[in-house]
């Protein structure tokens, strides 16, 4: 993938060592470089938002944007619940599971 960096290499590897089977319908499909780079970008946009823009510590920041978008959990296990935005505009993690949406 050209445009992968870092953060998409730890993407891959997350996905390949606890989604071996997204990985390969993403592959069967020809969309697994698409679904990096949306992931890739939709963490790291988050990351901006919660560290800049909303002043998080950056370590808090990184563990909700990466649950988010691009550390999905194993394929064996619950879902883990989604980000959610306060009346104050502010992220944090609902209650409620969903499936992060991997689309083109």
């Amino acid at each position: 993938m050209n445009d992968m960096n870092r953060l998409g290499g730890l993407i891959l590897k997350h996905w390949t060592t606890h989604r071996p089977m997204l990985v390969e319908e993403l592959k069967n499909t020809n969309q697994l470089q698409p679904a990096l780079r949306q992931a890739q970008e939709q963490t790291g946009d988050l990351l901006h938002t919660l560290t800049v823009v909303q002043k998080m510590d950056y370590q808090a920041a990184w563990e909700l944007a990466t649950r988010e978008w691009a550390f999905l959990p194993n394929e064996d296990r619950p879902e883990r619940p989604p980000l959610k935005r306060l009346s104050s505009g502010k992220l944090t993690l609902s209650q409620t599971p969903s499936r992060p949406a991997i689309s083109e």
